[in-house]
């Protein structure tokens, strides 16, 4: 078995989206490490633009401030592992529609705020009939690799 590290075993607890359900939790973390030898690899959950105690959206109907929030949140949980914006690999993208060039052109304004050109991820964006948080225009899973320092 592979040496590996639970992000956030108790995403999810609690969530009303359980009620009349056979389960009361996310079956899921908000992502793994696996410890590979010198490097760490860490595979992070989809995130939407949630903050707060009670996970409220933040900036309903604008793309570019929910990519912000999405991508602090993907830093949120990387940071305690060790990793920085520069060990992200690869990123998932997932949006709502209507989706246009111009919100296409605001996602990639943001992303420019955080990724350095030296260490931009590969990235797939995939437009999907709607995701699971009310209110959610994005949702965004990463991939990062952490050299041990």
């Amino acid at each position: 078995m592979v040496d590996k590290q639970i992000i956030n075993a108790d995403i999810g607890t609690d969530w009303h989206f359980f009620e009349g359900a056979g389960v009361n939790e996310l079956v899921h973390s908000g992502g793994v490490v696996v410890d590979a030898g010198d490097l760490k690899l860490v595979y992070l959950s989809g995130r939407t633009a949630t903050a707060g105690d009670d996970e409220t959206i933040v900036g309903p109907g604008d793309i570019k401030e929910q990519t912000r929030q999405v991508i602090r949140n993907l830093l949120g949980a990387l940071e305690p592992v060790g990793g920085t914006i520069d060990d992200i690999v690869r990123v998932r993208v997932f949006v709502t529609p209507p989706f246009t060039r111009e919100m296409f052109a605001q996602i990639h304004e943001a992303r420019a705020e955080f990724f350095h050109k030296d260490h931009y991820p590969a990235s797939t964006l995939v437009v999907v009939h709607t995701l699971a948080r009310e209110g959610a225009m994005i949702e965004i899973d990463a991939d990062a690799v952490i050299a041990k320092r």
